[in-house]
């Protein structure tokens, strides 16, 4: 296949082109900025910096959708919502301009989503059927991603949406805790009774593929591994594979002030579970925190 990926040169896309290429794939990848794409890329992968490069006759099979600024990397001003929103979904309408001027269209479209889409929930247990318990900024601006891929794929194409968790992988979140609590200063967040809904990014990159390459894979899943854990039991889990103690905290009421409305990441969370993934078979790798922990570690 000839795929476009958008968001092909972050955490997960970058691990992601390279599955692909080794799978025998094509790559079109939309980026910012080519120079620096291409320090962390496979030469294999074609780059744009705007959709506008690519032709008419282009012959596109199949669309990856992971573009978006990151939601926990500053606090969450008017203009940074916006932002997070345009760059979600003013992507993929920009897509749906493309597809129309395609003479030959896409068949497959896999699109982000995140389980920020149910809201701060508690402790409810959630699956791809249960509807937004909260409907805060995270679900906003997650039904927004989802109507406009919803929208593009109206184009003919199988669609696919996942819902994903926090991604566990090297980098990402985890590198950045990871100097931290291996000085054994990493602290529970608030009362840590809160939920967090995680994937390892090598079971969410084999989810990605076959969504785009099994013809049976269509509509929400929730890209979660199928054992939510409290942030309680992440930060002891944590401190454990580094061998470190976990004792320290780090109260809510701080954390609130100097994030304000984007600290519900840390001190709310969702109990969501991969219902769809398990109906259908899917094989998890790293279905526990201890496993995908004792990996990440190492």
């Amino acid at each position: 296949m000839k795929v476009l990926i958008t968001g092909g040169s972050g955490f997960v896309g970058r691990a992601l082109c390279e599955r692909l290429l080794a799978k025998g794939h094509d790559l079109i990848v939309l980026t910012r900025s080519p120079q620096k794409a291409a320090k962390v890329l496979p030469e294999a992968a074609q780059l744009v910096a705007s959709l506008d490069e690519i032709a008419a006759g282009e012959s596109i099979d199949a669309i990856i959708n992971l573009a978006g600024e990151g939601i926990a990397d500053r606090r969450w001003s008017p203009r940074r919502k916006q932002l997070l929103m345009d760059s979600r979904v003013g992507v993929t309408q920009a897509l749906a301009v493309l597809v129309d001027r395609l003479e030959k269209k896409p068949t497959v479209l896999v699109n982000g989503s995140a389980v920020g889409f149910y809201g701060d929930a508690g402790s409810v247990e959630l699956s791809e059927a249960d509807p937004a318990v909260k409907r805060d900024f995270s679900y906003l601006l997650c039904d927004a991603w989802e109507n406009a891929a919803r929208d593009l794929a109206r184009r003919g194409m199988r669609l696919c949406i996942l819902r994903i968790g926090v991604v566990l992988g090297p980098g990402g979140m985890l590198g950045r805790l990871l100097p931290v609590y291996r000085l054994g200063l990493g602290a529970r967040l608030g009362n840590g009774r809160q939920w967090l809904s995680w994937i390892h990014r090598a079971d969410l990159l084999t989810l990605i593929i076959q969504c785009l390459e099994q013809p049976h894979a269509q509509g929400v899943y929730n890209a979660v591994s199928p054992q939510p854990i409290t942030y309680a039991r992440f930060h002891e889990t944590l401190a454990a594979s580094c061998r470190r103690p976990a004792l320290l905290a780090a109260p809510g009421f701080p954390l609130k002030i100097l994030l304000g409305e984007m600290s519900v990441l840390l001190l709310g969370g969702q109990r969501v579970l991969p219902a769809r993934l398990q109906s259908q078979g899917f094989d998890f790798r790293f279905p526990d925190i201890e496993s995908a922990l004792n990996d990440l570690c190492r």
